[in-house]
């Protein structure tokens, strides 16, 4: 609950004018103070941070890409600081999470092969950056590793999505699910 300063002054402050100014101009800068302060905490949040992602980004070596939305830049930084470990299934699954869209990502090890492959399941949105999430998976993952995306989608359409070194995704989606 707001109050202003005058409501806390006793009423015979309030019947000089220098007071009523002062007050008032006190009640404002505190107004201000406070709308700052809570856009400066937001900053120390990377799911909230706007003006303050190039800190974020500049602690984990992000360069941000051009026209990038401040949501992917967001997912890149997260990316990042969920792949700032050793090399496991749940890290390389938190690194796919924070580019899935909503989609459930499962993460299969193929040992022999030196495979890892990346499976996404959804009735929703394609996963947001294809080629930000593999850079990013470029990054963490051992060079001998080698690594693919499925796309497992419950809609009619098909599409050709072009990812990162030239490779080319061809995916057709089913009404029923399933890849083919």
């Amino acid at each position: 609950m707001e109050r202003k300063l005058t409501e806390l002054l006793p009423e015979r402050y309030l019947a000089s004018p220098e007071v009523g100014a002062a007050a008032g101009v006190l009640w404002v800068l505190g107004e201000v103070f406070r709308a700052r302060a809570l856009d400066w905490l937001q900053q120390l949040c990377i799911d909230t941070a706007t003006w303050g992602i190039v800190y974020w980004e500049r602690e984990y070596g992000v360069t941000p890409l051009q026209g990038e939305s401040w949501d992917d830049r967001r997912a890149r930084v997260k990316a990042k600081m969920r792949g700032a470990q050793t090399t496991t299934r749940d890290m390389l699954a938190g690194v796919a999470a924070a580019y899935a869209a909503g989609a459930v990502s499962t993460v299969e090890e193929l040992a022999r092969e030196h495979r890892v492959r990346f499976r996404f399941a959804s009735s929703g949105a394609f996963p947001r950056g294809i080629e930000a999430m593999t850079a990013s998976l470029l990054e963490v993952m051992p060079s001998h590793v080698v690594f693919d995306y499925l796309f497992d989608y419950r809609q009619e359409r098909q599409a050709a999505v072009r990812a990162s070194a030239g490779m080319l995704l061809h995916v057709r989606f089913t009404a029923g699910g399933g890849l083919t």
